[in-house]
């Protein structure tokens, strides 16, 4: 058997089978459904701004995690600062956190009677936002999303950067600008799947 099939045969399975288990839960989903008819879900102003919120909130949490995150992993990957085992500790640590937990925490600081709306209040000021809603939605899925686009050990790159920059140097770009868009192609290819999910 040609090794190149021997190589990528785990990755075909692993994608068959992770393909298998959304269209059975997808198509589980449809057979209980008692009539189906997409076009009553437009139809439905409830429903079509239900639709509408979550994709725009998606959307958003997504955006909001990719923008810094792509120079912060740049940075994390070329850079050896003080306190930067630190900072991928803590990045770590979302992985691990649970989730009610981590509700209570932001609820501690951003909430109504939280740390920072008494700081606020003892200065005579008032929070600006409310936790509850969609500030609320999207700083927790920020706080979930951001640190994960950052690994602990970042990976060395998948692409060539002497070829790259050899191609970028072709059509008249510079080495620096060649490594901008190989970091800037992979971080936010990754990153967008999480509007998938």
């Amino acid at each position: 058997m040609n090794t190149r099939v021997i190589q990528t045969l785990p990755g075909i399975i692993s994608a068959g089978l992770i393909i298998a288990l959304v269209l059975s839960a997808i198509i589980a989903l449809i057979s209980q459904a008692n009539e189906l008819n997409p076009l009553q879900i437009w139809q439905d102003p409830y429903l079509r701004h239900v639709s509408g919120f979550s994709f725009y909130q998606a959307l958003l949490s997504t955006l909001l995690s990719i923008i810094p995150a792509i120079p912060t992993a740049y940075a994390l990957s070329r850079r050896q600062f003080p306190g930067r085992s630190l900072l991928l500790r803590l990045f770590a640590m979302t992985l691990v956190l649970p989730v009610l937990v981590a509700v209570f925490g932001l609820l501690t600081i951003y909430g109504r009677s939280g740390l920072l709306a008494e700081w606020l209040n003892a200065n005579g000021q008032s929070l600006p936002f409310s936790i509850y809603g969609l500030n609320g939605i999207l700083l927790a899925h920020v706080f979930f999303n951001y640190p994960p686009r950052n690994p602990p050990a970042p990976a060395k790159p998948r692409g060539d950067p002497v070829r790259a920059a050899s191609a970028c140097n072709a059509f008249g770009g510079s080495r620096a600008g060649a490594n901008f868009a190989l970091s800037l192609g992979r971080g936010f290819a990754s990153s967008c799947l999480m509007l998938l999910a």
